[in-house]
C-alpha cells in the first residue's frame, strides 16, 4: 500500500513538471528557431486570437518559460553546491576509524558510504545526489544501543538505496519553481512522509520489531539536537525531520492507517491552470 503510494506521488509530482517542460521547450524552440509544430484547429485559434491583438499573452509565456528554466536550474546549481560544501565540511569533521567499522559492519547490504562526525549532538541522516551517504554522529553511536543503532542504519540504506535525497529535491524545486501549480507542493509533503514509513518499515522487518527504531527516534526527540547547519538547502533525507508525529503515532500503532489526502481545491486550481497553460501554449505557436 505504502509503496503504491509513494510512486503514485512521484509519478504525479514528477510528471505533472515534466509534462509542462516538454510543452515550455517546444515553445521556445519555436519562438526561438522556429520549429514547424503544427496543430491545425488549435492553430487557426492562434490565428484567430493575434487577429484580435493578444499579443501579450505570447510575451507572458515567453517571461514564464524563461523564469522557470532558469530558476529551476539555478535552484538545483545552488542545492548541489551546498551539498557539496556540506559533504567537504562532514568530511573534515570526520572519525575516519568509525566510518571505516560501520562499513565493514554493513557491508552486506550494498556495501554503503558512512561519514561518522564527531558531534556530540545525535546526527542521522542520509546526504547526496549522485553517490549518497549516510551521515552519524558520534553522539548518536553513543546514545543508541546495539539495536537502535542497526534500526537506524537499515533506515538510512532504505533513503540510500531508493535515492531519496534526490527525489525529494527535484520535487521540492518544482513545487518552488510552479507554484501556480498547487498540487506540486502538498504533492511534495506527503511524498516526504510516505519515503520516511517506508524507511522505518524497512527498519521494522529487518530487526523483527518496532523497539528498536521507536525508541531511537524517541531518544532523539528528546535530546532535542541543536540545528544542523549543513541542513539549509542541502540534498538529503533525516532521520527525525519529517513527519515525526506521524511516524510515531504508527509505531505506537502498526496496524493504523494514515490518510494522505491532496486538497480539492489545490488539485481543482492545478488541473485548471495546466489546462489553461496548455491552451495558451498551444495557441502562442504560430
Amino acid at each position: 500500500m505504502w509503496k503504491t503510494r509513494s510512486k503514485l506521488l512521484f509519478t504525479v509530482g514528477f510528471g505533472i513538471p515534466l509534462l509542462v517542460f516538454m510543452q515550455m521547450f517546444m515553445y521556445a524552440m519555436y519562438k526561438i528557431f522556429g520549429w514547424d509544430i503544427p496543430f491545425n484547429l488549435l492553430w487557426l485559434c492562434n490565428h484567430w486570437m493575434s487577429r484580435l491583438g493578444w499579443l501579450s499573452v505570447g510575451h507572458f509565456l515567453l517571461a514564464l518559460v524563461l523564469l522557470t528554466f532558469a530558476g529551476t536550474g539555478w535552484l538545483l546549481m545552488v542545492r548541489m553546491m551546498k551539498t557539496r560544501a556540506a559533504v567537504r565540511k562532514l568530511r573534515s569533521m570526520e572519525v575516519r576509524a568509525l566510518s571505516r567499522e560501520l562499513e565493514s559492519k554493513y557491508h552486506h547490504l550494498g556495501q554503503p558510504g558512512f561519514i561518522v562526525v564527531d558531534k556530540h549532538s545525535p546526527v542521522a541522516f542520509t546526504i547526496g545526489l549522485w553517490r549518497p551517504c549516510i551521515v552519524l554522529s558520534t553522539g548518536l553511536l553513543t546514545m543508541l544501543d546495539a539495536e537502535e543503532e542497526t534500526a537506524v542504519v537499515y533506515h538510512e540504506v532504505h533513503h540510500l538505496w531508493h535515492r531519496d535525497p534526490l527525489k525529494t529535491t527535484l520535487l521540492s524545486v518544482f513545487a518552488i519553481m510552479m507554484p501556480y501549480i498547487p498540487v506540486l507542493k502538498h504533492t511534495s509533503k506527503h511524498y516526504n512522509i510516505v519515503r520516511e514509513i517506508l524507511a522505518d518499515n524497512e527498519a521494522i522487518e529487518r530487526t523483527g520489531n518496532v523497539a528498536g527504531i521507536g525508541s531511537a527516534l524517541l531518544k532523539l526527540l528528546r535530546a532535542c539536537p541543536e540545528p544542523w547547519g549543513a541542513k539549509e538547502l542541502t540534498v538529503q533525507s533525516s532521520f527525525a525531520d519529517t513527519s515525526v508525529n506521524v511516524r510515531i503515532s504508527r509505531l505506537l500503532d502498526p496496524e493504523q492507517d494514515v490518510t494522505l489526502r491532496l486538497p480539492r481545491y489545490a488539485v481543482l486550481m492545478s488541473a485548471t491552470v495546466f489546462l489553461l497553460l496548455s491552451i495558451l501554449f498551444v495557441w502562442s505557436i504560430g
